[in-house]
């Protein structure tokens, strides 16, 4: 059961969307946070009948990123009183809303400086009540149906009247980097740099040489000072990596496997891992996802990986391959493979010593050798 859904829209959708939700249910929109103006007694007005009144400040261009709670028009909201100084003899004073969980949170996001644009919707119920999880339940539905829906590392959607100009604009949000959406519906990564997004333009076998500079210590010398600020060739690097996540061709797994170095220890782009590591988990994924010959191609070319990189790849790839969510496509996958490729598995399953994996070794070892 899902509790948050995120959304692009242009004022337009999130009115088709909105509308038909106060069709059905009697509703409000209370923004969570309003400042009262120093020397003036009238309260802010804090709650709204009709999304037309606050769109515009859900596709806000400036200031703090608004909240609504949308609650029934009856509830009585609870609030409490801030008082925020300007100077010791001014005073404004901050309504707030809080502890009102029969409610659904609605927030927009506002325009970055440096993007064609930004406008984010974030839907959630922070407490389920019987009222918030129908209302939940019923954006949920008119968001997907007043949206296009596309698939990347997360599901995307996009209004439909906004995707109607969709070309120009770059979207960004909370979770997700920016990206754009091609003439096919695609969606590539977009980079603020242009040196960036050029160098994302260029074809993988060039992006790869740039890995192999890096890992021969031609590029990115100084790792972490380059890391902290964030350079155009630690960019280079981020991309370059990512982009073997989403590799098609898998012929390419070639060109990966021959970068695979046991002597390389450079952290990988997010730094949880060596960069022998992501790339070992990035073709893994790449081939998995090519249902249902991928994991066999791959296991084709390990034959590919130097002798220097046994460790890290032919060793490193089985392993990840021995793991619960990848053994049962592995072990399938082995058994077509080709006579080479037994011999080579069952060399490297010989070799690995790890007892959590002994079972699961043991298994793939007896097989191969009723193969072989």
């Amino acid at each position: 059961m899902i509790n948050t859904i995120y959304f692009f829209a242009a004022r337009e959708d999130l009115c088709n969307i909105f509308n038909a939700i106060e069709q059905e249910f009697d509703i409000k929109y209370c923004i969570t946070s309003a400042d009262q103006e120093a020397g003036r007694i009238e309260m802010p007005k804090m709650e709204f009948d009709t999304i037309e009144e606050i769109a515009d400040d859900c596709n806000a261009a400036h200031g703090i990123q608004p909240f609504y709670l949308i609650a029934p028009k009856t509830e009585i909201m609870k609030t409490y009183r801030q008082v925020l100084k300007d100077r010791d003899d001014i005073h404004r004073y901050r309504m707030t809303y809080t502890e009102n969980g029969n409610s659904v949170l609605l927030k927009g996001m506002q325009k970055h400086e440096d993007l064609t644009c930004d406008y984010y919707v974030h839907i959630a119920r922070e407490l389920e009540t019987e009222f918030s999880g129908m209302l939940f339940k019923r954006i949920v539905r008119e968001v997907k149906r007043n949206c296009v829906c596309i698939k990347y590392n997360s599901t995307i959607y996009i209004g439909k009247e906004m995707f109607k100009s969709k070309d120009g604009l770059v979207f960004s949000g909370e979770r997700n980097g920016g990206f754009t959406v091609t003439e096919s519906n695609e969606v590539k990564q977009w980079y603020r740099s242009p040196r960036v997004r050029e160098f994302a333009d260029k074809p993988f076998k060039e992006q790869l040489s740039f890995l192999q500079a890096v890992f021969h210590g031609k590029e990115l010398k100084n790792y972490e000072e380059e890391r902290k600020s964030f350079s155009e060739e630690f960019q280079f690097y981020l991309v370059a990596c990512s982009q073997v996540w989403g590799i098609k061709e898998l012929s390419l797994l070639k060109e990966i496997f021959a970068l695979f170095d046991d002597d390389v220890k450079v952290p990988s782009p997010p730094g949880t891992a060596s960069a022998m590591e992501y790339l070992c988990d990035a073709s893994i994924y790449a081939a998995s996802v090519q249902k249902p010959d991928g994991i066999r191609i791959l296991l084709e070319y390990i034959h590919d990986i130097p002798e220097k990189g046994y460790h890290c790849g032919c060793e490193g790839i089985v392993r990840i391959l021995l793991k619960k969510k990848y053994f049962e496509r592995f072990k399938v996958s082995l058994a077509d493979a080709t006579e080479n490729t037994k011999k080579s598995v069952k060399n490297i399953l010989e070799g690995l010593t790890d007892k959590r994996t002994v079972i699961q070794r043991k298994e793939l070892t007896d097989m191969l050798n009723q193969d072989l």
